[in-house]
Parts: structure tokens; sequence; C-alpha cells
């Protein structure tokens, strides 16, 4: 790229909103843009391709403060991989764990789902739904419970 683009371009060649960048900027991610003459902000090829990186790192589901250690590691080459390897560690570690914890949902939300089947093919028609009950009762013991 050999004309510095400004931040409506920018947005574009990312695929980010121009908001996205003002925050990622405002975040610490990217240093302050240079200005043209005019006052606008001016991206060049370097702050282009840093864009791409930080949207790349949260497709992945990093974080803005993993994104932060990951750009500073970015330059240090051989050296950053250990550092990297402990980032992606705790970030897998954190994915298991919602991975674990939509698997019970679904556990949860299939039960209701025959709790309600099984009432509807009972004629319970006029009756609290069970489930409902359910959600009520334990709404009530968790107030009790603290």
């Amino acid at each position: 790229m050999a004309q510095p683009l400004r931040i409506g371009k920018a947005a574009k060649a990312t695929g980010l909103t121009v908001d996205t960048i003002r925050f990622y900027q405002k975040a610490g991610l990217l240093k302050p843009p240079a200005r043209s003459a005019g006052g606008y902000r001016v991206f060049t090829g370097i702050e282009i391709d840093e864009l791409q990186f930080i949207r790349k790192a949260q497709d992945l589901g990093f974080s803005l403060a993993e994104i932060k250690e990951l750009m500073h590691l970015r330059g240090q080459n051989g050296q950053a991989c250990p550092e990297v390897r402990e980032i992606i560690k705790r970030r897998l570690a954190t994915v298991r764990a919602k991975i674990n914890a939509l698997q019970h949902l679904e556990a949860e939300l299939g039960q209701a789902l025959r709790t309600c089947s099984r009432a509807i093919r009972a004629g319970a028609h006029g009756e609290p739904c069970p489930v409902i009950e359910q959600i009520q009762s334990t709404k009530k013991r968790s107030r009790h419970d603290h």
C-alpha cells in the first residue's frame, strides 16, 4: 500500500468499523495514528497489518488484554513462543469451561423440553406449566439459601 488510508478506507480494508478502530486506539492496542495536513487519521500498511492481526486474534476468541500481550510479543520472533503458548493454554481452558457450561445448559433445556412435552401429552390444560413451577421454586430456594 503506497498511499496512507484515512480511517474510513482503513475500516473497509480490514472489515472493521470506524468506531471499532477508534476503540482499539483508545484501548491502547494501536499507537495514535499519523494525521494528514487536514487533521484526518491516516493509516499506513503497518497499521493496516496491525488491525488485521487484532481482528484475527479476536476471531480466535482472545480478549483485548491477551491481544495486547500478543502484539507486544509479535516483535520478539522465536523468543515469544513460550509466552504465546501460555496465553493459548489459558484461552483454551476458558473455551473448554464455556463448552462444559453450554453442555450442561443443553442438558437442562432438553430435560425442560421433555417435561413440557409430557405435560402436554398428559393433557395438563389449565394447570401451571411444570417448567415454570420448577423455575419459580428454584428461585425461591436460592433466595432462602443466601
